[in-house]
C-alpha cells in the first residue's frame, strides 16, 4: 500500500489560512523523536519550526518569526501536530 498524502485547511482565529499535508511514517517518526523530550513532552523550539518545515504546506517557508502573535504560532503549530497524529 503507499503512502497517500492527506491534506487539511485550516484558519487561524486571526482568519489567515493555512494547509497541511502530512509526512510518510517514517519522517514522522523523526520529526517527533527530535521535536520532543523526555516523557514525549513537546519541545516548542524544536517541534514548531518542524512542524513548519514539514506540516505546514502554504503558505510555504513559514518561520516562527513570520507570526504577529505567540497566540497564532501556537494555535497552528498545535492544529498541525494534531493533524500530523491523527490525520483530522
Amino acid at each position: 500500500m503507499a503512502f497517500q498524502p492527506k491534506t487539511k485547511e485550516f484558519t487561524s482565529k486571526a482568519g489567515n489560512k493555512y494547509t497541511f499535508q502530512n509526512v510518510m511514517n517514517s519522517k514522522q517518526a523523526a520529526i517527533i523523536d527530535e521535536g520532543t523530550g523526555l516523557g514525549g513532552k513537546v519541545i516548542n523550539v524544536k517541534m514548531m519550526p518542524l512542524m513548519l518545515q514539514n506540516v505546514v504546506v502554504s503558505p510555504q517557508g513559514l518561520t516562527m518569526d513570520d507570526f504577529d502573535t505567540w497566540e497564532e504560532l501556537e494555535e497552528v503549530t498545535s492544529e498541525a501536530i494534531t493533524f500530523l497524529q491523527t490525520g483530522q
